[in-house]
């Protein structure tokens, strides 16, 4: 696979992770089958073709019925019904539609498996769904139905958009309709599209969608290890914390390469503090040595370091299946006959447990954080800061309800981190007697990294009412020079609070910062970390 920008090449087997973030930063991006990829399709099409015609084979999918009707036979005549049943009976999904951007990425996704040519669907099948995502016509795709063994409900949604079915639902320019409408809207001909033998289970078969959200929460989750790094720098700055924990030789000793990434990235960010020191500390009456800080300052760098390493780890699952054959049947050939085996590669159980490591870890990540902001509104446990982060309390109550936030949040995330990939159960008359549950976990984490994404929020808001708090006394001090700068960022849009006022607008605004990235912009963005 090669990689222009605005232009994707699949073929099957080289897609990456960074091919995964242009394509979710640039929607105009088009995607098109390698030359290679054609031919090795339209190979493993004529076995297809060949076991229809003249064999008579029994293959599961192709010549039989679905689940436990795969004793039935469906002849050659009705392929074309077959198909369009195979759609109609599976698009049945509840819930809520998926973000458009997990829909794009799940469309690229299923062509590049279909592109590797185990499927045995035609090259117009794969070609048609790149059309559609090239032109913009992106299905509407409810969340709820998939069991973790195959996305056949959600992916069945697409199928009706693409073959142009009235009952299938899409966006095209900001509007949503019937799909063969939108199409028509799109110049897409024709507009009704028949598939062929095999094509439709091929589309709706492997858990595409659950790797499509589950990459799409990995790019967010990259984004929310940056702002958390951002988010300690500013509260040890905040509580003129002990920089002694943030050494180089500790973190080397410690044998963990992300987190010595970690520990460099917020002394970077601290550089230059003299806030930091026993001449800051004493400012604030402070005037015993500090030794060290509490665990949620002093390991900070150790913590969420090991969050990054198991990160990395779901990533490398996350790259491996996006160039796999996620189907079944799948087709093989040794160059002199071709051979169709029923297998389980559809079933999603690596997602599964990924997606429960990425929800502890989120968890954690937030856990750690609401203890930073605790620490922000207690004037013993801050060392001095000003109870509430108010500069008179009493008649103000300053930032305690925001913090409340934070912890019925991090209370509702412990309950979603509870893993589904030991949830399964059976479905479909006992023939899928062993479910994955991965729909389920890539759901729950999505509403983690929102939460995830609000805590961290507070705690920047209320480390940024504290630093205003006490500049003065530091008058002759200096900042770090990153965390002066992402301060003084906060600053241009949301103002210091003296005494109360209507807080939940900054609040919403400092969630909208770091939601859009808008904050992450202003700075360098963490290196990725190399796979060890």
């Amino acid at each position: 696979m090669t990689f222009e920008t605005k232009n994707i090449i699949i073929d099957g087997y080289s897609l990456s992770f960074e091919n995964i973030v242009e394509f979710i930063q640039y929607p105009n991006i088009k995607v098109t089958l390698s030359a290679a990829a054609i031919e090795r399709v339209k190979h493993y099409r004529a076995a297809v073709d060949q076991w229809l015609l003249e064999d008579k084979k029994a293959i599961y999918g192709v010549t039989t019925g679905l689940g436990k009707l795969k004793d039935y036979v469906i002849d050659e005549h009705d392929q074309n019904a077959f198909q369009q049943n195979i759609f109609l009976s599976h698009a049945v999904g509840l819930g809520p539609d998926f973000p458009e951007p997990v829909v794009r990425l799940a469309m690229l996704l299923r062509a590049n498996v279909l592109a590797r040519g185990h499927s045995g669907v035609r090259v117009e099948m794969i070609e048609r769904l790149l059309l559609l995502l090239n032109k913009g016509v992106i299905p509407c795709v409810p969340q709820i139905g998939s069991l973790g063994v195959g996305d056949l409900q959600p992916m069945a949604h697409i199928g009706l958009c693409m073959v142009g079915a009235p009952e299938g639902r899409a966006r095209y320019n900001g509007e949503e309709g019937k799909s063969n409408t939108l199409l028509e809207k799109a110049n897409i001909v024709p507009v009704q599209f028949n598939l062929k033998a095999k094509e439709a289970l091929a589309l709706i078969d492997g858990s595409t969608m659950v790797l499509a959200s589950s990459l799409f929460a990995y790019y967010q989750t990259e984004q929310l290890c940056r702002t958390a790094d951002m988010a300690a720098a500013m509260t040890i700055e905040a509580t003129r914390g002990e920089l002694d924990a943030l050494d180089p030789r500790i973190h080397e000793a410690n044998n963990l390469y992300t987190e010595q990434e970690t520990a460099r990235i917020i002394y970077e960010f601290l550089k230059g503090s003299q806030w930091c020191t026993a001449e800051g500390r004493q400012r604030l009456g402070e005037f015993s040595p500090r030794v060290q800080d509490a665990v949620s300052i002093r390991s900070t760098a150790q913590v969420h370091g090991a969050i990054k390493d198991v990160l990395l780890y779901v990533k490398s699952i996350l790259v491996r299946e996006m160039n796999a054959s996620k189907d079944n049947p799948l087709i093989f050939s040794d160059g002199a006959k071709f051979e169709s085996l029923s297998g389980g590669n559809y079933h999603g159980a690596h997602l599964s447990y990924a997606l429960d490591f990425m929800g502890i870890v989120i968890t954690d990540m937030a856990i750690i954080s609401e203890r930073r902001s605790a620490r922000l509104l207690d004037p013993i446990m801050s060392y001095g800061l000003p109870a509430n982060l108010i500069a008179v309390a009493g008649l103000n109550t300053g930032f305690a309800l925001v913090h409340a936030n934070a912890t019925a949040i991090v209370s509702e995330m412990r309950i979603l981190a509870t893993p589904a990939s030991v949830g399964s159960v059976p479905s479909k008359g006992n023939q899928e007697d062993h479910n994955s549950m991965a729909m389920t976990g890539v759901r729950k984490l999505m509403k983690m990294i929102d939460h995830a994404q609000q805590v961290l929020s507070i705690e920047l808001l209320l480390s940024a009412q504290a630093i205003d708090l006490i500049t003065e006394n530091m008058d002759g001090l200096a900042m770090g020079k990153g965390t002066n700068s992402l301060h003084q960022w906060i600053r241009q849009s949301i103002n210091p609070m003296w005494e109360d006022r209507y807080i939940l607008r900054d609040l919403q605004k400092m969630i909208g910062l770091v939601e859009s990235g808008e904050i992450l912009d202003q700075f360098p963005p963490i290196k990725l970390f190399p796979i060890q």
